[in-house]
């Protein structure tokens, strides 16, 4: 038995909620799966207004989700700045139902609170943020499927933290947190003895450790020099304004690593490739790609060359990718002439001929999943649907006409789930939405249940709605 003596009293005709939160334990340490809720009334009738939907994260174990009443007084950080009047526990699945609602507009959140302030920390919480608010009354009581998807808002530019010569032809300079380069990135380095320019060959950000740009420069001398960057900017689009200034000590030392090709996607003798994959080449510094693309072809398994295009804006893990589609079930090949392939420092790969080989899927081991997206807003016309697999985590999308039916084909068999989301923004990427200034985020709905796929068969009927 629990006892909880009220600081103040209670108000008049009010429905309340009690909810025990799943951080409650048992005496042998057993927690609850799922929030204990339980509702009363100082008045003659209890609010039946209900909002029910999904929380869609790794982890959920810690997140809540609120409901503010919407009024004149209501700011658009509400979040940051009171409590919320209305809040529920996500169960351990993410599912999550506001009940007991009384009559009126509700903006919801949700929210991963780390400091369990019940105050939204930017920068530090995860943030669900909706894509409309919602309108109880009489006529429509119950709002279901009501969906969000977590993210870590980042409203600050990246800072640069040190920079390294690794050896004599390459400089990694660090932030401190993941970046990327913009079309518009230049950078300039001088010795700052002589005044001379140190020709930058080529930059990118490294793949493995994305809070580094690589710069590979011409022999340095053991002399220190200054840089200066334009163009940088984190994951979420904070841009630094300024130009980046950054220096390092000159390094004569050699790089003894071999130009190696280290990786090739697909995989040698790899089978099952999807039709749509292009051919990546992973190498240990820049490849020259006037020799990569004169010395390559894709033949088909009758030796017919495959038309393609070379997509180099990495030098380092460069792109093949065909016109077309690759054809079902059948084999693929191209030969390397390694003594033609050089790096930027015109190091060779070495003296043989290597083959790769991979094929691709049979088209009867595959199947499909079909339905339609529907949604009472006319407003919404582009959407994207996406499937993905619950065995690997691949994701198979094609976009489509809201209102019209959907077709995603060449789906290994297995259990897939299903999701959908309304391209506002038309950048072929979910949009989270923002909370300062605040944005909707871009409507997304998960069809309910698994969808099974098998070999030959097309999935039909998994439809997914938006309601307004």
């Amino acid at each position: 038995t629990l006892r909880i003596m009220l600081n103040d009293s209670l108000e008049k005709d009010q429905t309340y909620v009690l909810t025990i939160g799943t951080g409650v334990k048992d005496i042998r340490g057993n927690e609850l799966k799922a929030p204990i809720v339980l509702p009363f009334s100082t008045g003659k009738r209890i609010d039946t207004g209900r909002i029910s939907g999904r929380v869609i994260a790794n982890n959920v174990k810690s997140v809540f989700v609120y409901a503010y009443q919407l009024s004149d007084t209501l700011s658009p950080d509400v979040i940051s700045r009171r409590k919320p009047r209305y809040y529920t526990q996500v169960d351990e699945e993410g599912l999550f139902q506001l009940g007991y609602l009384s009559p009126g507009s509700y903006r919801l959140f949700a929210l991963d609170d780390q400091n369990r302030d019940r105050l939204y920390t930017l920068q530090t919480d995860r943030i669900g943020i909706p894509f409309r608010d919602v309108r109880l009354d009489s006529a429509k009581k119950s709002y279901f499927h009501f969906n969000f998807i977590l993210t870590r808002e980042d409203t600050t530019p990246p800072v640069l933290y040190r920079t390294d010569a690794v050896h004599r032809h390459l400089i990694e300079v660090s932030f401190n947190e993941a970046i990327r380069l913009s079309p518009f990135f230049t950078v300039k380095v001088k010795d700052t003895v002589e005044g001379r320019e140190l020709p930058i060959l080529w930059s990118e950000v490294d793949a493995e450790d994305p809070t580094k740009v690589l710069l590979y420069s011409s022999d340095q001398k053991s002399v220190p020099y200054k840089g200066e960057m334009i163009g940088v900017e984190d994951t979420s689009a904070n841009k630094i304004d300024e130009p980046v200034s950054f220096t390092f000590a000159g390094s004569e030392k050699a790089d003894t690593a071999a130009f190696r090709l280290l990786k090739i996607i697909p995989g040698n003798g790899q089978k099952n490739v999807v039709y749509s994959s292009p051919v990546v080449l992973f190498f240990s510094s820049p490849v020259d790609s006037v020799h990569l693309s004169n010395n390559f072809t894709l033949f088909r398994e009758d030796s017919v060359p495959v038309a393609g295009k070379w997509q180099f804006s990495s030098l380092l893990a460069p792109r093949f990718v065909p016109d077309s589609l690759l054809r079902k079930g059948t084999a693929y090949f191209f030969p390397l002439n390694l003594a033609a392939i050089f790096n930027l420092y015109g190091d060779t790969l070495g003296d043989s001929v290597y083959v790769h080989r991979f094929s691709t899927w049979k088209w009867e081991d595959l199947g499909e999943i079909s339905g339609m997206v529907t949604a009472g807003n006319p407003e919404w016309n582009r959407m994207l649907v996406k499937a993905t697999s619950l065995k690997d985590k691949k994701n198979y999308v094609v976009a489509g006409v809201m209102n019209e039916p959907y077709l995603i084909p060449y789906l290994p068999a297995g259990l897939y789930r299903v999701s959908a989301w309304v391209e506002i923004n038309e950048n072929g990427r979910l949009d989270p939405g923002s909370t300062t200034p605040f944005r909707f985020s871009e409507p997304y709905l998960e069809f309910p249940d698994t969808v099974k796929v098998r070999k030959r068969w097309t999935t039909e009927g998994v439809n997914i709605t938006f309601k307004w």
